[in-house]
């Protein structure tokens, strides 16, 4: 079997297409940090665990090189054997969990020599150190396994050589659907080899100090909300109050870290929960005060972050008429892609783990349609009779008008929706939920002032 950190011909043609694919599959993608990463050195990525491939996938193609990723996933996974050699091929190796059963706990050794000699040559490794993914906003207890291979690999390496843990906040609009903003940023590294004195005397504690500083490391890098009882409530706060905190931060013309509307948005909802959640430590009235303006605000439908741009939208003549001409250009497409997220959304409404929807609409979009999508161009190659080289050209020009035409059609659920709830006692829900969230508005703006 050959070493999993080897690259081949096939992996990196995959990682091009898919690379490719992966930016069209969010509305905007912001990277920061990126320059953070060491290059020449073993590194260990440890994003927080949000859906299922994307952020991987988040990790493997937003970083400053393309050199492959070796990770690590639950080993339930590699139950089939043709799945656990795709998952090989694709650097993915198992590990067992307790409830995996206690017999098999004794095979994560193997697994974490392997992972320690994919640092000994100095490659990337990522694992998620929460142990799986959730579905909200906070980050979770992390578990043993990173620290173990990371302490491993430090009394292992060469004299000059040393592990480094990279931080990875990421951070997903909304974790199931597709056309969402992600924003992934990478922190100051953690030198292991600062802890490996305490490590020598005790291992325990050096192992629990190390954990300590990689979550206080990762808590800043994302949208972290740390209120257990009032966790939606601060959650549909802080989307709610980003245009508030966004035109506060305006009026005082600070610097402006984020490059996208996506960061920015980001910026916005972390720094509001790290208010609120000081608000909910001392019992602050207006929680109460807040929660009851959105009773009518939450019968709109969508999730918080759809409903916040809903209520800001504002009407445009221009936009509407760029609508109408636009969609005509891109219905040819949506009817090539439809069988795919058709199929998705039939397969997802069987699985009960939701974080794990967009990665599976994620994958039949980029197989189904890059098999259908070749086929359309063959048949039309042959019909025209195309050369071979045109015909390879039709096919990449095809697929490119492929995921713009699936952009399209994500852009259009907005305005589809609003249109839907102009008439009738829809409109009246509108309405009212208007009226609610501008006194909601004014009220987060005045608190976030007189601060």
């Amino acid at each position: 079997m050959s070493k999993i950190y080897k690259e081949n011909l096939g992996y990196r043609l995959l990682y091009i297409f898919v690379k490719f694919t992966f930016k069209y599959f969010f509305r905007q993608v912001e990277v920061r940090g990126a320059d953070n990463i060491p290059l020449r050195e073993p590194v260990i990525f440890a994003p927080n665990h949000q859906t299922g491939l994307m952020d991987p996938l988040a990790v493997l193609f937003t970083r400053n090189n393309n050199s492959p990723v070796v990770f690590m996933a639950r080993a339930d996974m590699f139950k089939s054997k043709v799945l656990a050699t795709a998952l090989r091929f694709l650097k993915i190796m198992p590990v067992f969990r307790i409830r995996d059963g206690y017999e098999n706990l004794g095979k994560n050794e193997a697994r974490f020599n392997e992972a320690k000699e994919v640092l000994l040559v100095s490659r990337n490794l990522c694992l998620m150190p929460e142990g799986n993914h959730g579905n909200q906003h906070t980050l979770r207890p992390l578990v043993k396994g990173l620290f173990r291979i990371a302490y491993s690999a430090e009394e292992a390496l060469k004299k000059g050589q040393h592990v480094r843990i990279v931080p990875v906040g990421l951070d997903h609009s909304h974790f199931q659907h597709a056309g969402s903003d992600l924003v992934v940023t990478y922190g100051q590294p953690l030198k292991v080899e600062d802890y490996m004195i305490l490590y020598q005397e005790n291992p325990a504690t050096a192992l629990n100090n190390l954990k300590t500083d990689l979550a206080n490391a990762l808590s800043p890098l994302m949208h972290d909300i740390r209120s257990e009882a009032n966790y939606d409530l601060i959650y549909w706060l802080s989307c709610l109050g980003t245009p508030a905190w966004l035109a506060v931060e305006a009026e005082k013309k600070g610097a402006v870290k984020a490059l996208t509307a996506a960061g920015r948005r980001f910026d916005a909802r972390r720094e509001l929960s790290v208010l609120l959640d000081e608000l909910d430590t001392n019992n602050s009235p207006l929680l109460k005060e807040w929660e009851a303006l959105l009773t009518r605000i939450n019968q709109l439908p969508g999730y918080p972050l759809q409903v916040t741009e809903w209520l800001e939208h504002k009407p445009s003549l221009f936009k509407g008429l760029i609508n109408v001409l636009l969609t005509p250009v891109f219905v040819p497409g949506m009817l090539l892609n439809a069988p795919s997220w058709l199929l998705s959304r039939l397969i997802c409404r069987g699985i009960k783990d939701k974080q794990m929807h967009n990665t599976i609409a994620f994958l039949l979009g980029f197989f189904f349609n890059v098999i259908l999508f070749t086929m359309t161009a063959i048949v039309l190659g042959v019909l025209l009779a195309y050369t071979l080289p045109l015909t390879i050209g039709l096919i990449g020009l095809l697929g490119v008008y492929g995921l713009l035409s699936e952009r399209w059609r994500q852009h259009l659920r907005a305005p589809l929706l609003r249109l839907k709830y102009r008439y009738g006692t829809r409109r009246q829900v509108v309405e009212n939920a208007k009226t609610d969230y501008f006194w909601l508005k004014q009220s987060v703006s005045n608190w976030l002032k007189s601060r």
